[in-house]
């Protein structure tokens, strides 16, 4: 069984076969190279290696992007649209990879051989709350879970000012599958939404009280 550690928020797994590395792992990796910096550079130009950040490498080519994210901006998890998607709350594919982030303070957005990750801030008290680790053979993501990933979208999404708007938004603006929503665990979610201190999410407790019956 790989053990798993946690350096400067960039998973590492102890005896991986493929794995994301440091730059200072590299240059100790080819350290009989003349240039360690330029073996790196045709490792990267032949497609051994792949550039996911300055100074952060992935060596598997068929790596899943979503294992990837935190890697390139922590603290974060996976949330949003992808985590919508991913829970079949909503129909699209989502191509970005959409991140929940801690004090970054503006959007930040990354394009590499992997793909486009996106990560936008939700406030400190609700950052902490309501996600999971997923796992992959050697990699590991974490993830909200679906009651998070609908308050962190509600959160981002424009501020509405009435239950009948909120309705609106999330089940014909943003296609939000009414009997998904209904399967989620209302207690979770009043609990999660309480967090945050924000329009959307008072109207989300206000509409979980009036129609699903959760005092």
């Amino acid at each position: 069984m790989l053990e798993c550690s946690i350096k400067s928020n960039i998973i590492v797994f102890e005896g991986a076969k493929s794995m994301i590395f440091t730059i200072n792992q590299l240059k100790e990796r080819y350290s009989d190279y003349a240039n360690p910096l330029d073996k790196i550079k045709r490792d990267c130009d032949a497609g051994i290696l792949f550039r996911l950040n300055r100074g952060l490498y992935e060596d598997n080519r068929h790596a899943e992007p979503m294992y990837l994210a935190a890697s390139l901006l922590g603290p974060s998890y996976i949330s949003f649209d992808y985590a919508l998607s991913y829970y079949g709350l909503i129909p699209e594919k989502v191509v970005a990879i959409t991140s929940a982030s801690l004090s970054v303070h503006k959007n930040k957005t990354f394009v590499n051989f992997f793909g486009r990750f996106e990560f936008t801030d939700i406030p400190a008290k609700a950052f902490p709350s309501g996600t999971i680790y997923v796992y992959d053979g050697e990699y590991a993501a974490r993830i909200a879970t679906k009651e998070k990933a609908i308050c962190d979208s509600l959160c981002k999404w424009p501020v509405v000012r009435s239950v009948k708007d909120l309705k609106q938004l999330m089940f014909e603006d943003k296609r939000i599958d009414e009997d998904e929503f209904a399967s989620c665990d209302f207690e979770k979610l009043l609990t999660l939404a309480s967090l945050y201190h924000k329009t959307n999410l008072d109207l989300l407790i206000k509409l979980i009280r009036k129609e699903y019956k959760h005092e």
